[in-house]
């Protein structure tokens, strides 16, 4: 069943006759006219091809999204988001940052020797089917929109974000580990009850 993903085309290879002569015409017995040295039926060849288009997107019920609480940012800490991937094809997963780290709310500005913002970690772990897997580590200063050195900086693209180089029908497995072994930072951090940041996943169908 296609569901909208399929493109049908169809090749009809069309068989011809001959009509026969006048004379040939006359020369029919029990009501089945005889062709002279001609076959007495005729093969109709019907070629059809179709191809599947290329779709992804996250499983169902197990995109990597939600509202997660890390604690005191000064600390160690490790999240794992999991998710899974529906693609019938080789794929490509982008994060994009707001912050580039946790930020304090309400917080323009920080005095010299003081800092709002708490770098972390993000690690980006993708499986599909027959074991193929792609993993990478960045920094989260390099996963804001336009900066550079990050290979799943998204948003993703069929040429842009971490490859994953076969299909993965809802394997298990993908994560997002959000991690830091400390803030250790030159800079004091300002006092905030809240820092936050906001990470958005995409994906793509990748050449």
């Amino acid at each position: 069943m296609c569901s909208g993903l399929c493109k049908i085309s169809a090749v009809l290879a069309l068989g011809g006759f001959l009509a026969a002569s006048a004379s040939e015409a006359r020369a029919q017995t029990s009501g089945r006219a005889v062709y002279a040295g001609s076959p007495d039926s005729v093969t109709l060849s019907v070629n059809v091809t179709a191809s599947v288009s290329s779709a992804c997107t996250f499983s169902a019920g197990a995109a990597p999204d939600g509202t997660y609480s890390l604690g005191n940012v000064e600390g160690a800490y490790s999240l794992d988001v999991t998710f899974s991937l529906r693609c019938n094809t080789p794929s490509r997963v982008g994060i994009v940052s707001d912050n580039g780290g946790m930020k304090a709310a309400d917080v323009p500005s920080a005095a010299p020797g003081y800092s709002a913002l708490a770098p972390y970690q993000i690690t980006l772990s993708l499986a599909g089917e027959q074991g193929t897997t792609a993993q990478a580590t960045c920094q989260s200063p390099t996963l804001t929109s336009g900066a550079g050195g990050c290979v799943f900086r998204g948003p993703a693209t069929a040429t842009n974000g971490l490859r994953l180089p076969g299909p993965a029908m809802d394997a298990p497995g993908s994560f997002v580990r959000i991690s830091s072994p400390g803030y250790s930072d030159p800079a004091t951090l300002i006092a905030s009850n809240s820092y936050t940041d906001r990470l958005t996943v995409t994906i793509s169908p990748a050449t």
